[in-house]
């Protein structure tokens, strides 16, 4: 009867350990209270749906609801939110970088340049596409 129970229930470990991995890894974000503050402080004149909407193209981008989105504050890098999401070993990613920078084109018009990510923090980023919204 354990051996029936070990395995039916392996694949389901096997299958949800990644995913609770990464929401450990990702707690940080998670267990943060509102941000908005921190984003209506750096940037006085933007309206809130304007933050809103750059960190929903964040939030679609990256696969999480949108409920997360002012779980990010303007100082994130946005390496180190990815690093998160899939670390050195991991062997694969889902391509959220890319979709972020197709996103920032299409709805802001800016070109990044082909690897802006190490450095930049979301603030930056909404900085450099803000003033050119349409």
């Amino acid at each position: 009867m354990s051996s029936l129970f070990l395995c039916l229930s392996f694949p389901i470990l096997v299958l949800a350990l990644p995913a609770a991995l990464r929401h450990a890894r990702m707690r940080r974000f998670w267990n943060r209270a509102c941000t908005g503050r921190l984003w209506k402080r750096r940037f006085p004149h933007a309206a809130k749906a304007e933050i809103r909407e750059f960190l929903g193209l964040f939030t679609d981008a990256f696969g999480f609801r949108e409920s997360r989105r002012l779980c990010f504050a303007p100082n994130d890098r946005v390496a180190n939110v990815y690093r998160a999401m899939y670390p050195p070993y991991a062997l694969s990613d889902c391509m959220d970088l890319e979709t972020l920078l197709m996103s920032v084109e299409d709805r802001y018009g800016v070109d990044l340049g082909p690897n802006p990510w190490e450095e930049v923090t979301l603030g930056e980023l909404f900085a450099h596409t803000g003033a050119r919204a349409a």
